[in-house]
This record gives C-alpha cells, structure tokens and sequence, in this order.
C-alpha cells in the first residue's frame, strides 16, 4: 500500500489531503501539524463576537478554484455575500478619510496619456517601476501603494509586477498599453462580488477535516523529509529545513523573505461607528503603523450578533493601543470597545521581489531532479490568496 504523507495542517494542507484521498483512494494517508490545532492563519472567533483572526473575504472573480471546493464540500447553503455598502472604499491621505471614487478623477490626466507612453518593458521589473511608468508617480504612491499594502504587506519599489499583478503586465505585453487592453477587452461573464461562510472561513477547514481521509497527528513536528511521496504544506521560513545542505532550496527561500503582520479584532456595542463601506487603506507617505482597516460589520451584517460595530485593525507592528488610537484619530471613535483580539503573524506573508516566477520554476525543476517524491505548495509560489495556496499544482 503506497503511503503519503502530508506536512502542515493549513488550507494548503488539508486541500491536499481531500484530494489525494480522492485520487488515491488504497493509499495511507498522514498529516502532521506541529501546533495544536488545524488551519493555519484561519481561525473564526464567535465569542464574544464574530471575528475573523486572519482572511475573511473571498473574491469570486478570483477564486474558482476555491468555489470548486466549496461545492465539492457541499457548503454552497453556507454562503452569504458581501452587502453592497461593501463596494465603497476608503483611503486614509493627507490626514484625511477620503472616498476612493473621490481620488479617481485626479487620475483621468494620466490615463489619457497612458497609451502614449513607450512600448512594454522586457521583462520583470517593480510594482513602483511599471506604474511610474505607464501611469506616474501619483497613481503608485495614492493607489497601488496602499493596494500593495493591503495584499501583500509590502514595498512596491522591491516587489514584482509580474508576480503580484500579472494580469497588468499581460495587458501590456499584449497591447502595448493598459488603456488599449481596457478597451480591447472582451465582456466575460464572471461571478462577482465579495463572499464568505456563514460561520467563517472556520467551516471550511472543518469540512475539510471531515472529508479527507487519513490520520492527522496535531503536536507533532517533523525534523527530516519523509522518504515516502510528501507533500510539503508548510511556511516558508520552515521548507529550508526539510533539505539541509541544498543550496538551490535555499537560494530560492532567501529570495522569499516574509514579513510580519498584527491583526487586531475589534467590537464596540454601539452601532454604526464607521461610514458604510468595506474599510480603508493607508499609503506608505503617511507615515502610520497602520496598513488598513476592515468594517466587517458593514460587509458581512449577516454575522453581526445585534447591531455591534465590528472592525478589524491591520498594523506593522504594535497591538491594542496603536489600534484604538488609530480609530481615535481616523474615524473618530471614542467609545470604549466591548472586545479587542490581538494576534500577530510573525511570517504573515511572503514577498515576491523582482524575477520572483523565474526563480519559482528554477525552485520546481530542481525539487523534479533531485527530489521526485516531494510536492510543495503553499503561498510563497505563485499566489498569497486562499485560492492559490488550495490550487493543484
């Protein structure tokens, strides 16, 4: 009877699991989670509020992949979609919470040059270099900057346009420049909106706890690389340790640094607190601890208890205090919180930095060579979404 074992008990992980039981259903399948508990970075709160102590929302036009699942799991009756105050975002500039649509005009001058500039840059290059560029200086400080910052954590002028926005690149490359490609466009239908589990993404994970075959064994870290097929779910940080002495495994894992992240769950009784909308973002230039907050009351009402104001804080480092200042001086919130979770993620996210694809295939064609038996997934290759790190590979 062939033998898989499976490292990390995750998303990544357990995705694995549900589907090697389904591919291999004569084999032995094991996972091994060092920590106490399965998930990884999700963990669904309902007490004394609900709260989301790591992702929260998914993108529909962006996670196929993970809508397969979630019907496969037979958890399509457990979906609610974001109301639609959720559209509305905010940006936190010049020490002010302005609308984003409220910005917008001030790019039109530079969209309307855009086609006009030269032709696509060959090869990779930074989030800063290719907006500059194509759009100037404005658009990657007040825009990107902040959406950068929102999903990867990170500094435009290192990280990779072809790693973290790759359908920008593409329409380039394609059509010399993004307004071309904007209008060349052809109208697909796709899902759209914004999603989640009535329970939190909890669910998820337990249905797939539940699904997938195989004996899982939390408390236990593995100190050397199986010699039976392994699956590798695990942080980055972590995978160097599995090949000691390979200097290509560990070329490529310093080319990935991560960076660490503090969420701060945050309730307040009182209804209401915030302007409707999704949450807001906050450019480098500012000068704040604080990347951007979330309105999860306002996105998901579904899953407010009464009628509380629920937000979630996401900071460069600090805790409780820098959080409730923040909502102090942003949002103008005086009253005292009914509950404050705080946890922080010392490798939240990897980061992509410039020719990170090639070094990502260079990575894969040695672990074919030299290690055929192992497989590694996770959010460090070719993605940080949920809908990434679940994908086959």
């Amino acid at each position: 009877m062939e033998k898989i074992v499976i490292v990390g008990g995750g998303i990544s992980g357990l995705a694995a699991r549900y589907r090697v039981s389904k591919q291999f259903p004569d084999a032995e399948i094991i996972l091994y989670e060092k920590s106490g508990r399965l998930g990884g970075c999700i963990e669904s709160s309902l007490d004394p509020y609900f709260f989301e102590r790591g992702p929260r929302t998914i993108k529909a036009s962006r996670s196929g992949a993970l809508l397969q699942l979630i019907e496969e799991l037979d958890l399509q009756s457990e979906i609610i979609y974001s109301s639609k105050d959720a559209r509305k975002r905010y940006l936190w500039v010049d020490q002010k919470l302005r609308p984003l649509s409220s910005l917008i005009p001030r790019l039109i001058p530079a969209l309307l040059r855009e086609w006009r500039q030269p032709y696509p840059w060959a090869g990779d290059e930074s989030i800063a270099s290719f907006v500059e560029r194509r759009l100037g200086k404005f658009a990657a400080e007040t825009f990107f900057d902040p959406l950068t910052l929102g999903v990867f954590a990170g500094d435009i002028k290192s990280l990779s346009i072809s790693a973290c926005f790759p359908e920008l690149k593409a329409m380039e490359q394609e059509c010399g420049s993004l307004t071309h490609a904007f209008f060349k466009q052809k109208k697909e239908k796709k899902a759209k909106g914004l999603l989640t589990l009535k329970g939190g993404l909890q669910t998820l994970i337990d249905r797939l706890v539940e699904k997938g075959r195989g004996d899982i064994h939390l408390n236990t870290p593995l100190e050397a690389l199986p010699k039976e097929r392994t699956i590798l779910a695990i942080p980055a940080p972590v995978v160097p340790s599995f090949f000691k002495g390979d200097t290509v495994v560990k070329t490529f894992f310093e080319s990935v640094p991560s960076v660490p992240l503090t969420v701060v769950n945050i309730a307040f009784k009182e209804k209401g607190l915030t302007p409707k909308g999704f949450g807001y973002l906050v450019p480098s230039k500012e000068n704040e601890t604080v990347l951007g907050v979330v309105f999860d009351s306002s996105i998901f009402p579904d899953q407010n208890q009464e009628e509380e104001t629920r937000l979630t804080v996401m900071l460069r480092k600090g805790g409780r205090e820098e959080a409730l200042s923040a909502l102090k001086r942003h949002l103008r919130i005086e009253a005292s919180p009914s509950a404050v979770l705080v946890k922080t993620y010392p490798h939240a996210v990897p980061q992509y930095g410039v020719g990170h694809l090639e070094r990502v295939d260079v990575f894969k064609e040695h672990l074919k060579e030299h290690y055929p038996h192992v497989t590694c997934i996770g959010n460090y290759l070719e993605g940080v979404s949920l809908n990434s790190c679940i994908k086959a590979d």
